[in-house]
């Protein structure tokens, strides 16, 4: 089906493009400068093109006579006629002038300072229609991205940063997008062109670049924690004020400029120009900038820049749009551009289709009420654009362009042979021209690609990668690299490495990994570890592996097998670095440890979208330990390794054996996803992931464990908009079948009784004792945590320019040991952008049960 169609459109284009001729030029001021990124399109079409950042143009028109329109932001619109003939190429420069604006004679009404506070105020009243005036959609999509960069450290955390300074990334594409009002997108990358790798596929995507200013706000995954405002939102006086700057006419039309201005800097808003057609209010243009001090990560700008053209039946769609950016960061520096082109339109109007007359009378109050909040159609103005000749506008008459039923979840699909095409044909369909830059980037890395994946040039790289750095032993361990390989071995830090506890004392622990890589991903992972603790001189061996399988279905396998240390929770509540400072330091032992002799298989495969099954059968030798190390700062005496447990009293345990199986299935509702020809990409839903849990141990094989659990959970993430983001997470299970347990088989909560935390403190709780309440009957716990993203610290004076941002959360657990309890806890997180701050207080069945301060680490 997929090489079918991209067949037809090969045939189709190499048809057309007989009958075509090229139009190509250069449009600068009247000084004689470039100007970049400048619209372009043929009058009456929404075939158009963007110069490039030299301000040089290319377009594809049909053979006779034609209106070139050149337009750019700032000055004023230019036509000029041309004739084409079939097969050949028209030279056609412009020089734009200065935007003439002029003044109109308006009455301002008593309320308002500036006529752009009534034209604005138009434009909302307007907003919902233009948002949902049009039903559905299909267009091509050509994007180019390009990012450099400028400058670079020579390494950050002892790492050596390789990547050379100039383009790192420069990718086309083209793409077929259909959308059906109000939230179905569909977008299938046909062709896609990568400079360096011509086996890779570009991360362009279409679909991510739909930016409707006529929505309220719109959120922009991985560039702000919060959704932008729209300067024409129904909300938009709270945050702009406006000015206005003048008014040109363009075809007959008065285009008013307005300047935004944001109220407050440290908004999630915009500043710049907006252009809205007098009488219709609807945008013409956009040229907006948000900056770091507005939220966005990452980012020192980015400017956004949009252009509409009529597709028909007074209906304007985009047909350019460009995402401009500046970033400095960890020593590096550099910039970049997205810039998106869209053609060859299809549109069905969200018109309510009215009845004929003697229905209409037949028809109750209720059923026009309905009616009436319908979109209606507009009456004809001749004096309006008319129906551009290379879109399509769906008559009343027709069936609709799509169903829901055209559409599955995936938001993206990349065809497999989209990254085969050649020059030739990236020459003729390419509707903006390269720049020299970046043809000699296309040139230089694809004639060096084979020396640099060669073996001589890959091994010199390694030697020098490969020397071994201080730095190695203390932050990030050492690497040994075979690149031509994809061969790597992996060694620990002293972090890792050396680990002090009640039970060992001094602990050597050494986890090694090595690792066979694929073009893209992980092939294979084997990753042997040896311990010895020198209190209790006790020596421990295990190795753990993992094989993909299938990266379009997430499948994969995993194993191991040995004899080591492990906590009696599996989650592992306490570092063991926390755990070592804890223990000599303040001569306190919260860690618990046993000796687990195990093998174990892991098998893990996606059933249907969005049903992700992990499946485990394992068997242990468990063997408990007692405390042995005695040296501390305090000289205090290690408590026992075995805690008190409310529900049982003692948790001593004899060796034993288990064998169990247990199967999760996470249930994402409503999974999105892109699919590529060499993995699936899962996206975040919107709707809460559902989790189902059973595991069963069966006294076979000489073990002596015998129980069933099951267990639920619910993991949600909410966008509150400008209020921020709330994390939710729940839990409950019970056990059954209990015929013989030992602790570690009890559910255990993560706990903390220490200063330290982790970033992201959703499962888990502040003040809680780490094993006091665990439990083997039934438990529900409820995890609430809200981050305000910076909506009440950027309106305090002064703190805002901090970037600091509130946090709230709530922890709840019950079982039958521990009643009600209940955490509060309120925060600061992005101090220096990395540490978090909380202070938790804690409620055991209507009692304090304690207090404190959390600090945490984390981006």
């Amino acid at each position: 089906m997929r090489s079918t169609l991209f067949s037809a459109y090969i045939l189709l284009s190499l048809t057309i493009y007989s009958q075509q001729g090229t139009v190509s030029g250069q449009i600068q001021d009247t000084n004689g400068q470039p100007l970049s990124f400048a619209t372009v399109y043929e009058e009456g079409t929404t075939n158009g093109t963007t110069s490039n950042a030299d301000g040089y143009y290319q377009l594809t028109l049909t053979s006779g006579t034609s209106k070139i329109v050149a337009q750019y932001v700032g000055y004023q619109r230019t036509v000029q006629t041309v004739e084409v003939l079939p097969n050949n190429n028209i030279s056609l420069d412009f020089q734009l002038i200065d935007e003439a604006l002029v003044l109109q004679e308006v009455i301002v009404s008593a309320n308002e300072k500036d006529h752009a506070r009534q034209i604005i105020r138009n434009a909302i009243k307007k907003r919902k229609y233009y948002r949902d005036e049009v039903a559905a959609f299909s267009c091509d999509v050509y994007i180019k991205g390009l990012q450099r960069l400028d400058e670079k450290p020579k390494s950050l955390l002892g790492m050596t940063i390789d990547v050379d300074t100039g383009i790192v990334y420069l990718s086309e594409s083209i793409s077929k997008l259909k959308y059906l009002h109000p939230d179905k997108v569909s977008e299938t990358m046909i062709s896609s062109k990568m400079s360096g790798n011509n086996n890779a596929f570009s991360y362009n995507q279409a679909s991510e670049m739909l930016i409707n200013l006529y929505e309220n706000s719109f959120f922009v995954e991985g560039l702000s924690e919060r959704p932008f405002i729209s300067p024409i939102a129904s909300n938009a006086f709270l945050y702009y004020d406006y000015k206005m700057a003048g008014t040109k006419i363009e075809d007959g039309l008065y285009i008013n400029k307005i300047r935004v201005i944001p109220k407050r800097d440290t908004d999630p808003v915009f500043s710049g120009y907006l252009y809205i057609i007098e009488d219709s209010w609807r945008l013409y243009s956009v040229d907006v900038l948000t900056t770091k001090s507005n939220g966005i990560d990452f980012l020192d700008s980015l400017t956004f820049n949009q252009v509409f053209a009529p597709v028909g039946n007074d209906i304007w769609m985009p047909i350019s749009q460009r995402f401009t950016f500046q970033f400095k960061a960890f020593g590096f520096k550099g910039s970049g551009h997205f810039t998106a082109i869209y053609r060859n339109y299809k549109v069905q109007p969200n018109y309510y289709i009215p009845r004929p007359k003697e229905e209409k009378k037949s028809a109750s109050k209720n059923k026009q009420d309905e009616t009436d909040q319908q979109i209606k159609e507009p009456t004809p103005d001749p004096a309006k654009p008319k129906q551009p000749e290379n879109s399509t506008i769906v008559k009343r008459d027709e069936p609709p362009l799509f169903t829901k039923e055209d559409f599955t979840n995936a938001i993206l699909t990349v065809e497999s042979e989209a990254n085969t095409r050649d020059s030739a044909y990236w020459a003729k369909v390419r509707p903006m021209p390269l720049t020299p830059t970046e043809q000699k980037d296309y040139q230089q890395k694809d004639s060096i690609r084979i020396i640099k994946e060669s073996k001589p040039y890959k091994d010199s790289v390694d030697r020098e990668r490969n020397k071994f750095k201080i730095a190695n032993l203390f932050l990030n361990g050492y690497t040994y690299r075979n690149s031509f390989e994809r061969r790597y071995f992996n060694f620990p830090n002293l972090l890792e490495g050396l680990q002090y506890n009640s039970v060992e004392g001094l602990a050597i622990n050494l986890p090694f990994a090595y690792q066979k890589r694929t073009e893209t991903t992980i092939d294979y992972r084997i990753a042997p570890s040896i311990r010895y603790g020198f209190e209790n001189q006790a020596f421990q061996a295990k190795i753990e592996g993992l094989k993909m399988i299938d990266l379009k279905k997430r499948e994969m396998l995993q194993g191991g097998f040995g004899r080591y240390i492990e906590q009696l929770n599996e989650q592992n509540p306490i570092s063991y670095w926390n755990n070592t400072y804890q223990s000599i330091v303040n001569g306190l032992n919260y860690i618990r440890l046993y000796q687990k002799g195990f093998g174990y298989l892991t098998y893990q495969r996606e059933l249907l979208n969005g049903v992700l099954l992990t499946g485990k059968v394992a068997y242990e030798d468990r063997t408990p330990l007692t405390s042995n190390a005695t040296y501390n700062f305090r000289d205090k005496d290690f408590s026992p390794n075995t805690p008190e447990s409310a529900e049982i009293g003692s948790t001593a345990f004899p060796n034993h054996q288990a064998f169990y199986m247990s199967a999760r299935f996470r249930v994402r509702l409503n999974q999105k996803y892109i699919d590529r020809p060499d993995r699936k990409i899962t996206l975040n839903s919107k709707l809460p992931d559902l989790y189902f849990y059973v595991k069963t141990a069966l006294p076979v094989m000489g073990a002596d464990v015998s129980y069933t659990q099951l267990k639920a959970g619910v993991t949600h993430r909410i966008m509150l908009g400008q209020f921020g983001t709330s994390d939710v997470a729940s839990w409950a299970g019970t056990f059954i079948g209990k015929n013989q347990m030992y602790f570690t088989d009890f559910q255990h909560f993560n706990g903390n009784q220490t200063y330290l935390t982790t970033e992201g403190l959703v499962n888990r709780f502040q003040l809680l004792d780490y094993y006091t309440y665990s439990t083997k009957s039934e438990f529900a716990q409820i995890h609430y945590e809200h981050h305000f993203n910076e909506f009440i610290f950027n309106k305090i004076p002064l703190v805002k320019r901090l970037n600091l941002q509130a946090v709230a959360s709530i922890n709840y657990l019950t079982t039958a040991a521990i009643g009600n309890y209940v955490e509060f806890g309120a925060g600061i997180e992005h101090i220096f952008r990395f540490i978090r701050v909380d202070y938790f207080t804690a409620i055991r069945n209507g009692d304090h049960y304690s207090s404190g301060f959390r600090v945490g680490v984390g981006f």
